[in-house]
Formats: C-alpha cells, sequence, structure tokens
C-alpha cells in the first residue's frame, strides 16, 4: 500500500510518455496530456487513485515474466521493481524501475507474443543500425520516455530497454516452481492471479517454442541524450505549473 500512496498524484515514468504529447500548433499539451493532468489533479482532490487496480492477466504475467527475466539472463544487475523513487528535487515527480546497474536504469518488458515480435524486431534492428534511437522514440513512446524518465529518477546517466519472452523450456521451468513453491507469494501475487499459468494449455502463454532461433531477450543499452533529459523535465515542470495554477 505505501507503494501505492507515494504514487498518488505524482507523474510516474509508466505514463510520462503522455507529458510529451503536443497538440496541432505544436506548443501546447496535446489530448493525452491535458487528460493525465486532469487525472493528477482529481487524486490529489479526493486523496486517491482514480484507478481502482484492476489486475489483468498480462500485468500478472508482466511481473511473474520479468522475475524470470532476470533469473535466467540478468547478471549483474538489481531488480528493484518492489520501490518508487520520487524525484530528490520534484517531489510530484516517481516512477517505478524494473531494475538497475551501477550507471545504467533499466526497465523489462515481458509482452505478449505479437508485441514482443515487434518490439524485439525494432531493438535488434537498432543494435544492426538500420535505425536510430529516434525511430525508437517515435514508434515506441511508452516505452522510451519510462526508461529516461527512470533514470532520470535513478540519476544513472545510461539507460536499457530489455523485451523478454522465456523459451519453452524456461516456461516449463516457471510452471514447475509455480505449482510447487512459494514464488507468488513472494512477488506479492495472489495465488487466483497466477493460476492461469499453470492451468492454461502452454501454446497459449507467450514463449519461444524449443528450435526456433529468434532470441527470447533482446537489450539495448545508450547514454540518455542531455537534450531528451532537458526536454521531460520541462514537461513535467510544466504540466505541474498548469495542474496547480489550472
Amino acid at each position: 500500500m505505501v507503494e501505492v500512496l507515494e504514487r498518488i498524484g505524482r507523474f510516474t515514468s509508466s505514463n510520462i510518455w503522455k507529458l510529451t504529447t503536443k497538440d496541432r500548433t505544436g506548443k501546447d499539451f496535446g489530448a493525452p496530456a491535458l487528460t493525465y493532468i486532469e487525472e493528477k489533479r482529481a487524486e490529489r482532490s479526493i486523496g486517491r487513485s482514480v484507478d481502482l487496480g484492476a489486475v489483468s492477466q498480462s500485468l500478472t504475467w508482466g511481473k511473474i515474466a520479468e522475475y524470470y527475466c532476470d533469473k535466467f539472463h540478468l547478471l549483474g544487475y538489481e531488480l528493484i521493481s518492489d520501490q518508487t523513487i520520487v524525484h530528490p528535487k520534484y517531489k510530484f515527480w516517481s516512477g517505478s524501475p524494473d531494475a538497475k546497474k551501477v550507471q545504467t536504469g533499466v526497465e523489462i518488458k515481458c509482452y505478449e507474443p505479437k508485441k514482443f515480435y515487434l518490439y524485439t524486431h525494432a531493438l535488434l534492428k537498432l543494435k544492426e543500425g538500420l535505425i536510430t534511437l529516434d525511430d525508437i522514440k517515435k514508434d515506441f513512446k511508452e516505452e522510451y520516455w519510462q526508461v529516461v524518465s527512470n533514470s532520470i529518477l535513478l540519476n544513472k546517466p545510461k539507460a536499457e530497454l530489455i523485451a523478454y519472452m522465456p523459451t519453452e523450456k524456461q516456461l516449463i521451468q516457471m510452471r514447475e516452481e509455480i505449482e510447487t513453491t512459494n514464488v507468488l507469494e513472494k512477488l506479492g501475487i495472489e495465488p487466483w492471479q497466477g493460476r492461469f499459468i499453470i492451468e492454461k494449455e502452454i501454446y497459449n502463454l507467450p514463449f519461444i517454442p524449443e528450435g526456433i532461433e529468434y532470441p527470447n531477450f533482446v537489450n539495448y543499452e545508450f547514454v540518455v541524450p542531455a537534450d531528451d533529459i532537458i526536454f521531460l523535465t520541462k514537461c513535467v515542470l510544466d504540466a505541474e505549473k498548469l495542474l496547480t495554477n489550472g
């Protein structure tokens, strides 16, 4: 509950991309930003989140898969997704980074197959130099600005985008551990919320089949552009000004 309270009325990294949207003139906030600002105004007025916090299977899957991404692939990372970080200067700005390294803020996305493919395909092209970071910023606004925001909150000069979906072998291990250990309790997930992972037919869950060479883990680390730090900070400050003075 503490984590939820720390996010009430604050602009958070997960939705920060909305504040980067502009209207047709390119000078003022766009519709997504204005709606988001009004949500924050409502939260501050009534003292609680306007979201009732319904937990979907995709959200539960993401939290569980993130844990296994760390277990199977991440070395030298610290998983911190259960923490809420508040900007040291601007208390109306917070976020819950997935992980961090010495100099890097990290975001792990565990999407279902279609979106996983689209995201990893873009990251692979980025790694090969076929597209640029500006293309990611354009086509994956939510992911890009979330990791930039969290890197700012963590005071890290670098950011890392990660996409993960288990292999068939990893998924089988996940199902066995969920069935026989307290992994769900460890992650703060109610048993009924995570049961679908062991109750569904395996093909109805996200995984890369055995014998398929497509990577199930793709990452890209970059130095956060100074211009983007300045831009995003200005967006948040302008949003707070509009909220408090509007």
